[in-house]
């Protein structure tokens, strides 16, 4: 059975501020999160903003960061033109495999321009990734004029007993919405 902690925790997206600047996802007191600075999540943010920028008018692009350090490990930006599985996240996760091989997923943090569809995100959550940060939510994505499944990653991350990562939205959402509603069309 989930725990009520993590419904409330996946699905209401709560973030709590945390001493000396750092933020934690709701309910992750324990977890490395806990000491990413607001700044370096921005940092990657914005590597994968630059990525997005290479589809305007998809502009989802993604990166994964090494939890320890930020370092970008891998990027990619949505080619679903070629193929329909190749959302930003797939992209750099493909990325990922090609640089790194499929290994130490768990300590590493995706970066992503939009929140990840359910496609997505179960990926994330079977490669065991530690962590998705996102921009534009689902809703956004929608008032922007994308079609979405209605399903929000926190359910999708909610309804798997064996992820223990942790989800955050919102960071850079002002940048990244405006990208979705400023595209190409």
């Amino acid at each position: 059975m989930i725990s009520r902690r993590l419904i409330l925790t996946g699905l209401l997206g709560l973030v709590a501020e945390h001493p000396g600047g750092a933020w934690a996802f709701a309910g992750s007191g324990e977890d490395a999160f806990a000491d990413i600075p607001i700044e370096r999540h921005e940092r990657s943010m914005r590597q994968a903003i630059a990525a997005a920028r290479l589809n305007p008018s998809a502009p989802f692009g993604a990166v994964i960061a090494r939890l320890s350090d930020g370092e970008i490990l891998a990027e990619g930006v949505n080619s679903s033109g070629r193929n329909p599985i190749l959302h930003g996240e797939i992209a750099a996760m493909n990325n990922y495999v090609r640089r790194h091989g499929n290994r130490e997923w768990q300590t590493t943090i995706l970066y992503t321009t939009a929140e990840p569809c359910p496609m997505c995100m179960s990926a994330i959550v079977w490669a065991g990734i530690g962590g998705v940060v996102f921009g534009t939510s689902i809703e956004g994505l929608k008032r922007a004029g994308f079609d979405q499944i209605d399903i929000a990653s926190a359910a999708v991350a909610g309804a798997s007993r064996f992820w223990h990562g942790q989800v955050r939205g919102g960071v850079l959402a002002s940048e990244t919405d405006k990208l979705f509603m400023e595209r190409t069309r």
